[in-house]
């Protein structure tokens, strides 16, 4: 399993953000369960976020937001899950023998909506490295960066989850028409008590294989 956490940075997040999601602070208590899950759970987890210019030419369409190196880039929480780190920058090359290591989390920057327009990622997508894999999708916006991502890894084979209780969009009839393509394409919906009842479980069959 790999948990992705989407675009959850201040900007988006917060009611006084520069580009923010309405509603978005109302799933904060699931993303936190969902992201120290994980950290007990060692899962592996892929965060994105926005890293723009300045000049950014995304800020002809939308206002600036997510500027590198401001308060609005910076993730809600950001010592969540409390893994092993990596940081992964915008254009970054691909790795021949690169893989997803267990227990590490990951901060993939981007500067377009998909995260997988990060080279380094993508280049892990082509390979196979999430094909049969469980793949839990959380964050911001439904309609845009989530939409784009668990597309992405449906197209990849892989087994994609969309926690409804934990993402937001951005209006109503874009999400709406954004969950119904997911599900045409594979993706299942699911719940934040859904994914950690899961785990537990997973982690009880563990402990009594164990013993």
């Amino acid at each position: 399993m790999i948990f992705f956490d989407i675009d959850t940075q201040h900007d988006f997040m917060d009611p006084d953000g520069a580009l923010y999601v309405r509603g978005a602070e109302t799933i904060n208590a699931n993303l936190e369960r969902l992201l120290r899950a994980a950290a007990r759970a060692r899962i592996s987890t892929i965060s994105s976020a926005d890293a723009h210019r300045q000049d950014d030419p995304e800020f002809m369409d939308f206002p600036p937001h997510c500027v590198a190196g401001t308060y609005g880039a910076e993730r809600i929480f950001p010592d969540l899950p409390n893994l092993r780190r990596r940081e992964i920058p915008v254009g970054a090359a691909p790795e021949p023998e690169a893989k997803i290591e267990p227990a590490t989390h990951y901060l993939v920057k981007k500067q377009t909506f998909d995260v997988f327009s990060n080279p380094w990622l993508e280049a892990l997508r082509q390979g196979g490295a999430f094909k049969g894999e469980q793949c839990v999708v959380f964050g911001v916006a439904t309609d845009y960066c989530v939409r784009a991502a668990a597309l992405s890894l449906a197209a990849a084979n892989a087994r994609v989850l969309v926690v409804e209780d934990a993402v937001r969009g951005v209006a109503p009839d874009s999400t709406a028409r954004a969950m119904e393509e997911l599900q045409a394409a594979g993706v299942e919906l699911t719940t934040t008590d859904k994914v950690l009842q899961s785990l537990f479980q997973a982690g009880e069959a563990h402990r009594a294989a164990e013993s």
